[in-house]
Order: structure tokens, then C-alpha cells, then sequence
């Protein structure tokens, strides 16, 4: 029997509104979100750092932009930088970051009725304000790149500056936070510097930091150490530096490593409460004792957290959540400012359009012309087709289908057909290099005829420089092979026989690593480097790692190897390199196979392939040799073909969990 799996429900608290709910659009909060700002009557309210505003009444009423920024995603216009928003009282309450008119950044925007207006107060010297600590008794301070500290005891109003702490060049703190005598603060820095004051700025105290202790190890010296935040509850300190969470007592610093904790923040009573690797929440008293544990998890990882009558308030992308040990409330994010867009991956099936936008599935209503949200899925859909006469989704790994139940509302688990395209005669297929970003678009292909037993080049798409080398004619059999190993790849894991390693492989690649170790040390860490598929973490890499790899290769867990090739850089630049495989057969139908990472792994492990709309992903090694043999070495980058390349893949992947596991 195949399993069911029924709509995700999400919203434990329903939504205060009028109208129909399936008609409301997702809120997209555009920007970077740093910090959450709560009223004491708990709206709360994000300040972004594209310079847009968004706030709701509380949670499970309906989020509403303003007063700054727009709903348009894509509006980068107003030059300001938000940091944060923070409430002085319900009605008092400040934006502070990089907000700048007529070439100054001496000012915060102010309200004092509830954001109904604005005006802006100035704080003194120029800056960008990068950190800053609100209280409940009207007191703030805020620091930037002018590295004086900025001080108010009337809710904003007025400003007064402190001097700098220490003597330190280009000093920028990043963090503050203010015991309750509102006397005792810490101030930690973007570049590993933690200054405590016990008279409200006018002494300061070094303290030593995870990092100066010896806790831990940057892996370059350009990593930045930044503390992240600092807080102060009961007798400990807690910090974050560098996405690393430690805690010590005040009296006597020695900071430990919370290796499960990946944020926190302290409440007004001095408890804390921490977010967890796994998602759960904690919460513990004064003392650092726990006092409870949550059942429950954030569906995602968190954008921003804060406290508020002693909750803790946490935004993901797709939910607010409200939480303490006697509650675990959520939300999803809905606004009725702007309509369902439409939905870029769309079908139409039995007379109705469907739309499929992350975990909901969209219907256009052609009365209203209007989508509306049919129903929601508890996975991302990253590609919807027809096949088989039914609605086909797969999830964002392409690893998994599902096929859709309109009339029940629900998705089936679906097994694809062993075979897909193996038994389908080959009309004609093509090699493709391509290449398209802001100012160029270019284009090499080449193109195969089948004729008689044989595949032969179309003369038109012949070049003197796009492969060159390749046989004008290619047997039949070499391509049925191809398509055979490529429709079987789903079914099969890629393991170390695949790779045709040898112990002269593995001695290659231990002495390849010995001479990166030497430039590495020599010249510093590899800068981002496209071209450059060797790159290592930094100067004090842990190589002998890499090459006790190689030395236990043969006794890996064929999962390890599997994995390795799964893994994909993706894209971060404005231009995109594809390199596809496009085969057409003779009942028209189309099969592309394509890999478009800016890295690429080991014989461009892993491919998306495409059958007429259906995709799966496939990091099948054996169909990368069978292409890289009939193209004679010129369809991949030399390093990619290189076992050495594979192995250092391998190696890599292992490296980079394990530090990730610290």
C-alpha cells in the first residue's frame, strides 16, 4: 500500500481576518532580518536590510508592510540599510542602521505613536549604527563605525556619545547587551574583541575570548572572528563566535563549548532560552539549570529571535513562531496587501490550471481570475509534470515523486517505471557547452543523425573548435549504452568500484596534497576562484586528514562515497556554465541531461535529468565515463576527469562534516 501523505498543517492559531483564507498571499519578507522588535503587547515588527518594513498585530493576525519599503521583493531603492527595530514602550519606537539623507548617517528614525509617523532624531557623530541594546526603562546604547557609543535615558528623544573602548584601530562592535543595573554591559566586536564596563561606559575591562583562550582554531587567519551576540544572565556570560555558542561564569572567564546550541537569547527574568541543533528549544534558569525541553521543532532555521514577557519570538522564512514551557504557538506569514502571484511552474490537467509555488499548490479561478491556494504539501516542490495521466511532483532533491490526488486533496508516494527511455530508438542527439551572464550569451554544439547503424555529425553544427577530436561517427550501441546506464542510475548508488582507483591513484593524491599544503602555507588561503576546483578551508586545514582519507579509501562505507557525489556547489554568479546532453528519439519525445554548477564535481556528478518535463537527479559516474570516452576528454575540464579530482572530492566532503559536526 502506498503511503499517504496529507496536507501539512502548520497554523495552530487561526487567522483573525475577513475573507477567504486559500485567497491570501504568502508574505516575502525581502532582506536580511538581524533582529525581531516586539511591543510589550507582543506586535511584532521586522526592519530589513533592504529598507522595508513589515509588522503584524500579533500572531495569526495578518502582516502589512509599511511604514517603509514596499511588497515589491525585488525594491532595493530606498539606499537605507534597516538593522533592527526596536520598541522603547507600545508607542515608542526607533529604526536604527544604516539610514542616510544628503550623504549623513548622524540619525535614527523615530515614533512616538506607534509608527502612525516618523521624523528623524539625530544621535551625534556619523555612522553606520551596528549594534544596539533597547531596555524597558527607556535606556539604549548604540555603536558603529564612528566607534563612539551612542547613550539615551528618554526612549530616543535626545543622544548623548560616550567615548570609544580601548585603543584598538577600526574597533566596530557588533553586539551589546546590559545587565539590569543598567551599570554592567558587554560589547563584543566584528574582530575578536570583548570589552566589559561596570560603570555605564566611562571604565573598561578586556575580557578574553572564546577564540584568545584557545577554544577553538580559525581554519584561516581571514576568517573574521566576529562575536555575534553576547548576553548576561544570572552568574554566566554566552556568547556566539564566529556560528560557535560558549558560556562562562562572570567572575572567572573560561568559556565552555554548548556544541549543540546554535542560538539563544535571555529573557526579562534572567532565564534563557537556546535553539538547538535539532531545532528544539530549551530553556533554563538563572542558574543554568534546565527547566524544560520542547517536543516540538522549528520547521526551519531560524532569520531573527527575541524575547518579550518572557517568550521567546522566532521568524523562519515561512512562520513566526511564540514560544515558552507552557506554549508552542505558530504561524505562517499571510498578507491580503497583495494577490497570489503567479506561479512561475504551472500545469493544466483536466480543464484546471495549477500553479506550485515552495509547499503549496495553487488552482486559478477563472470567474475571479485569481489563484488560490488549493492545498499545501509538507515538502518544497521543486518540479510538477504530467506523466502517466496523472499531476507528478518531486521534491527539491528530485529524489523523490509524488503523484497528486486532486479529489482527495492529498499526494501518493509514486514509484517511476524501471524502465523510463532505455527501450526508445534514438532519432538524433547533441553535445552542448553554453554559457550566459549581464553581457555575453554563448553557444557551442554539436550534433548527431542516426543513419543506418551509425550516428553521424551534422555537418551544419561541425566546428573546428568544439570537440574537435570527436569521431565523426559514433556506433549505435555506444549511445544505447549511455541511455541504458542512465535510466538504470536511478536504482543504483555510486560506489568505490566505480571510480577504477588504484594504490598509485591514492600515492598520486597524498603527494598532490603535501605540495597544496606547502603553497597554502606559503601563500595564504585559495581566494574564490572559479577556475580553481582545488580549494581547501584555510591555512591551518588539518590536511593529513585528506590523506588518511586516501589511505582508508577501500574502506569506506559505499554511503560515504555515494554521498560525496551528491553534493552540488550550485550557482552564486550572474553567469551560468551548463554542459547538456540532449537526445531526442524517434517518437519526438526528449531527453536533456544537464549540469550547470559553477564547481562541478567529479565528472559533473550530480546531472538533472529531464524526460519530457519529469526530472530526477542522477550522480551516476559510469554514465560520465561513457560520455567523457566517446568525446575523447574535450566534453569535461581536465581536472574533472582527473581521479585525483575524485578522490579529493571524496576526502572533502568527509572534511567538511566533520567540521561541521564541532
Amino acid at each position: 500500500m502506498k503511503k499517504i501523505l496529507h496536507i501539512l498543517i502548520i497554523i495552530f492559531i487561526p487567522l483573525t481576518i475577513l475573507g477567504q483564507e486559500e485567497y491570501l498571499s504568502r508574505l516575502s519578507i525581502s532582506g536580511g532580518v538581524s533582529e525581531l522588535g516586539i511591543s510589550p503587547s507582543e506586535e511584532i515588527w521586522v526592519a530589513t536590510k533592504t529598507g522595508n518594513v513589515y509588522h503584524t498585530k500579533q500572531i495569526g493576525d495578518l502582516w502589512h508592510v509599511g511604514p517603509f519599503g514596499s511588497l515589491d521583493p525585488y525594491n532595493f531603492s530606498s539606499g537605507n540599510t534597516f538593522e533592527r527595530l526596536n520598541f522603547f514602550s507600545e508607542d515608542t519606537m526607533m529604526i536604527s542602521g544604516f539610514i542616510q539623507e544628503g550623504g549623513k548617517q548622524d540619525f535614527v528614525f523615530w515614533s512616538g505613536n506607534h509608527g502612525k509617523s516618523w521624523e528623524k532624531v539625530i544621535f551625534g557623530k556619523s555612522s553606520w549604527i551596528d549594534a544596539a541594546y533597547i531596555n524597558n526603562n527607556g535606556k539604549a546604547w548604540m555603536s558603529g563605525n564612528s566607534q563612539l557609543i551612542y547613550y539615551t535615558e528618554d526612549k530616543g528623544k535626545t543622544w548623548k556619545a560616550f567615548d570609544k573602548a580601548g585603543n584598538e584601530n577600526a574597533l566596530r562592535f557588533s553586539t551589546i547587551h546590559f545587565a539590569k543595573d543598567e551599570q554592567t554591559g558587554l560589547f563584543g566586536s566584528f574582530w575578536n574583541v570583548l570589552y566589559k564596563t561596570t560603570d555605564n561606559c566611562q571604565s573598561w575591562e578586556k575580557l578574553p575570548t572564546p577564540l584568545s583562550q584557545g577554544k577553538y582554531e580559525r581554519l584561516s587567519k581571514e576568517e573574521r572572528p566576529d562575536i555575534r551576540k553576547i548576553r548576561i544572565f544570572g552568574d554566566y556570560y554566552i556568547i556566539n563566535q564566529q556560528g560557535r555558542v560558549f558560556i562562562t561564569k562572570y567572575d572567572s572567564i573560561n568559556w565552555t563549548y554548548l556544541r549543540e546550541i546554535i542560538d539563544f537569547e535571555v529573557s526579562e527574568n534572567h532565564s534563557l532560552y537556546t535553539i538547538n541543533q535539532d531545532l528544539s528549544i530549551s530553556h533554563y534558569d538563572k542558574s543554568f539549570s534546565q527547566t524544560w525541553q520542547s517536543e516540538e521543532s522549528l520547521e526551519n532555521t531560524p532569520r531573527a529571535i527575541g524575547v518579550r514577557n518572557n517568550k521567546l519570538f522566532v521568524l523562519t522564512f515561512e512562520s513566526i513562531y511564540r514560544i515558552n514551557p507552557d506554549q508552542f504557538t505558530v504561524s505562517q506569514l499571510f498578507t491580503n496587501e497583495v494577490p497570489i502571484q503567479e506561479p512561475y511552474l504551472k500545469l493544466s490537467f483536466e480543464g484546471e490550471e495549477y500553479g506550485f509555488e515552495n509547499k503549496d499548490i495553487l488552482r486559478f479561478n477563472k470567474k475571479k481570475k485569481q489563484w488560490y491556494r488549493f492545498m499545501t504539501v509538507d515538502f518544497a516542490i521543486a518540479n510538477a509534470t504530467l506523466f502517466d495521466d496523472k499531476m507528478v511532483l518531486a521534491d527539491r532533491s528530485l529524489s523523490k515523486h509524488y503523484a497528486l490526488n486532486e479529489k482527495q486533496k492529498s499526494v501518493n508516494e509514486f514509484s517511476l517505471p524501471k524502465s523510463l527511455f532505455s527501450d526508445l530508438d534514438v532519432k538524433e542527439f547533441h553535445f552542448e557547452n553554453g554559457s550566459q551572464g549581464c553581457f555575453h550569451a554563448d553557444n557551442s554544439l554539436k550534433t548527431y543523425i542516426k543513419k543506418g547503424d551509425k550516428y553521424v555529425v551534422d555537418k551544419k553544427t561541425k566546428s573546428p573548435k568544439y570537440l574537435s577530436r570527436v569521431d565523426d561517427e559514433i556506433e549505435v550501441a555506444k549511445v544505447e549504452r549511455i541511455i541504458d546506464i542512465l535510466d538504470k542510475s536511478r536504482f543504483s548508488d555510486v560506489s568505490l568500484t566505480d571510480l577504477n582507483i588504484t594504490l598509485d591513484d591514492i600515492n598520486k593524491f597524498k603527494k598532490f596534497i603535501d605540495q597544496e599544503e606547502k603553497r597554502i602555507n606559503k601563500s595564504g588561503i585559495d581566494r574564490f576562484d572559479f577556475e580553481n576546483l582545488y580549494t581547501f578551508p584555510g591555512e591551518k586545514t588539518d590536511f593529513n586528514f585528506y590523506k588518511s582519507v586516501a589511505d582508508s579509501l577501500f574502506n569506506l562505507r559505499d554511503e560515504e562515497i555515494n554521498n560525496a557525489f551528491w553534493q552540488s556547489y550550485g550557482n552564486w554568479s550572474t553567469t551560468t556554465n551548463w554542459r547538456r546532453i540532449i537526445i531526442i528519439f524517434q517518437n519526438g519525445k526528449k531527453l536533456i541531461v544537464e549540469n550547470s554548477d559553477d564547481k562541478p564535481n567529479y565528472l559533473y556528478t550530480p546531472w538533472i535529468v529531464d524526460f519530457e518535463g519529469l526530472k530526477f537527479r542522477t550522480n551516476s559516474i559510469q554514465f560520465g565515463r561513457q560520455i567523457d570516452e566517446i568525446t575523447k576528454g574535450q566534453f569535461f575540464k581536465e581536472v574533472t576527469r582527473d581521479k585525483n579530482y575524485a578522490i579529493f572530492k571524496i576526502a572533502d566532503y568527509l572534511y567538511k562534516k566533520k567540521l561541521n559536526e564541532k
